[in-house]
């Protein structure tokens, strides 16, 4: 992610909608459906009888990023990762562009549920391996590598944006709680900077998902159909990418997020994880692994740093500053964790 503040989420409109049906020679015969989406405007649009999602991407992505996305789907689909298959254009391409912004369209893919229990999670994260062992073999573009932003934070970059997006909650009048999660934020900063040090430079980088979570990973009838939303797609650690769902997964689930069965469940979730690689993890990569988990939650300074104003950073400040602090007492046990991970 660049300091370039976020460019807007496009909007649907008429105009936006007959330039669809005329991009792709179809006559919507229902009113096109937003289906949410921090990122990009998601379409579902209808026509003679089939459903597909448009999706509309931020002016800041570049067509080059988009090529190298549609590249990674056919690769993760003739991998056996079940990925959206792209509709053409009328004039054959695989995307176009409207007032400034690309767009695709794609099947629509119905389904029951999402990968939000622990149940489905142990069926998901071995295909997180897979993708991972299928995407070590692809290289893109720099666009493709370097998502305009994302949910992640690298461990060179944690110190210098939580100071700055500190700095920017003292100068906003912090509250007591504002507060305390500035301290929490910086004091962790600053144990992961002394604590990751040694264990950094020694992981493989390579492509990975970016998101893999929640509504990205869709399921019908108890099995995955659909591995979608590569909007944070880059390249870094691949234990970087599974912490993030482990760290969701432990800020999800957070009737006991320090107790020796809820470490002894995550570990689980890594043992599936593993199962789908090719190249199994080092002993380096258990090691960081908490330390990755822990630093997951410091995203966020980033976003509270290129804030304009206070009333955008209070509700985010308030929901991270658990998963701040349960950080913190992760790293006072760390050598039971990466017990338990190794």
């Amino acid at each position: 992610m660049t300091e370039q503040r976020e460019s807007p989420r496009p909007t649907p409109s008429p105009e936006l909608f007959d330039f669809i049906q005329a991009s792709y020679g179809m006559e919507f015969t229902d009113a096109p459906m937003d289906l949410g989406g921090s990122r990009n405007l998601n379409l579902l649009v209808s026509a003679k009888e089939k459903r597909y999602v448009v999706r509309v991407y931020r002016s800041w992505v570049p067509a080059e990023r988009v090529v190298d996305i549609q590249r990674v789907r056919r690769l993760l689909s003739s991998g056996g990762t079940p990925s959206s298959v792209v509709i053409p254009t009328l004039g054959g391409t695989s995307w176009t562009t409207h007032e400034g912004c690309l767009l695709e369209m794609e099947e629509y893919v119905e389904s029951d549920a999402y990968m939000d229990s622990w149940e489905r999670l142990a069926v998901g994260l071995p295909l997180l391996g897979r993708t991972h062992s299928l995407l070590k073999k692809i290289d893109v573009s720099w666009a493709g590598k370097h998502p305009p932003i994302a949910n992640h934070i690298a461990s060179e970059e944690a110190l210098t944006w939580t100071t700055r997006a500190v700095s920017r909650i003292e100068h906003w009048g912090p509250t007591a709680q504002e507060a305390r999660f500035a301290t929490a934020a910086l004091d962790l900063a600053h144990r992961l900077r002394m604590t990751e040090r040694e264990l950094v430079n020694q992981l493989p980088h390579q492509l990975v998902h970016g998101d893999f979570w929640d509504n990205n990973v869709f399921f019908r009838n108890g099995k995955i159909i659909l591995i979608t939303d590569l909007d944070f797609m880059g390249e870094r650690a691949r234990i970087d990418d599974v912490a993030l769902t482990l760290y969701y997964t432990n800020s999800t689930f957070s009737e006991d997020p320090l107790s020796e069965e809820r470490i002894q469940r995550l570990r689980g979730l890594l043992d599936a994880y593993a199962s789908g690689l090719d190249e199994p993890l080092t002993s380096v990569e258990r090691l960081a692994l908490p330390l990755a988990i822990a630093r997951t939650p410091l995203f966020l300074m980033r976003y509270i740093a290129l804030m304009e104003t206070k009333e955008a950073a209070v509700k985010p400040i308030a929901e991270t500053l658990p998963d701040l602090e349960w950080a913190l007492h992760l790293l006072t046990d760390l050598a039971h964790w990466q017990q338990r991970f190794t």
